[in-house]
């Protein structure tokens, strides 16, 4: 299970119950200590992080965990200035795809996969593609579960379709810079497939 996959789940069991404890999460989604400790640290609220969604008890033994119920111009806030934030780093990692005169090696079997430096920018590329989709579940979520204003549905609506027109957007100019060349497609469509499969959820969720 990998670390955003593993975080829409802990989002989802925390919507459920009143609390959660670690060991708890641990047992029921089978992860190691340090994924679900790295993915509350980066989700917990405190006064230097008040967009977080994960609150801690601390003065309970063992610790509580809970998710709180933002309101959604917190999250229309968070969608609104990571679209536009990413714009400069795509812009670099798009860069330095284009001026790549090799991203592909050959394996022992003869199969064309992506070579170290290839995973590394597109490894990167996916980080971003991951949290625009999280983004989009919880728009979704919050939809779901009737947490959006009357007057704020159609910004919701508006938020949605931008996450999904910032991935397509992304899907396509990767697909343009790297695939000129008919060798390098089968490589590429296959590190995207995840997230060519991302657009079309997304899309019939909005």
């Amino acid at each position: 299970m990998t670390k955003p996959e593993l975080e829409k789940k802990i989002f989802l069991h925390l919507t459920k119950v009143n609390f959660s404890t670690f060991d708890e999460m641990k047992n029921i989604f089978k992860c190691s200590d340090g994924d679900l400790m790295d993915i509350i640290k980066n989700n917990i609220k405190t006064n230097s992080e008040p967009l977080g969604f994960i609150l801690i008890n601390d003065k309970t033994k063992p610790h509580q965990y809970s998710i709180e119920s933002t309101n959604y111009l917190t999250i229309h806030t968070q969608v609104e200035n990571y679209l536009k934030g990413i714009n400069g780093i795509l812009s670099l990692f798009y860069r330095n795809l284009s001026t790549q005169s090799n991203l592909l090696k050959t394996d022992s079997d003869a199969t064309i996969n992506l070579n170290k430096k290839g995973k590394t920018i597109f490894d990167n590329i996916s980080l971003i593609l991951d949290r625009i989709q999280q983004l989009s579940f919880l728009i979704t979520y919050y939809k779901s579960m009737d947490k959006i204003p009357k007057n704020m549905m159609s910004q919701a609506d508006e938020d949605h379709k931008k996450c999904l027109n910032m991935y397509s957007k992304i899907i396509k100019k990767l697909k343009n810079i790297t695939m000129k060349d008919k060798i390098n497609q089968e490589a590429i469509e296959l590190y995207l497939f995840k997230h060519q499969f991302v657009v079309n959820h997304l899309n019939s969720s909005i």
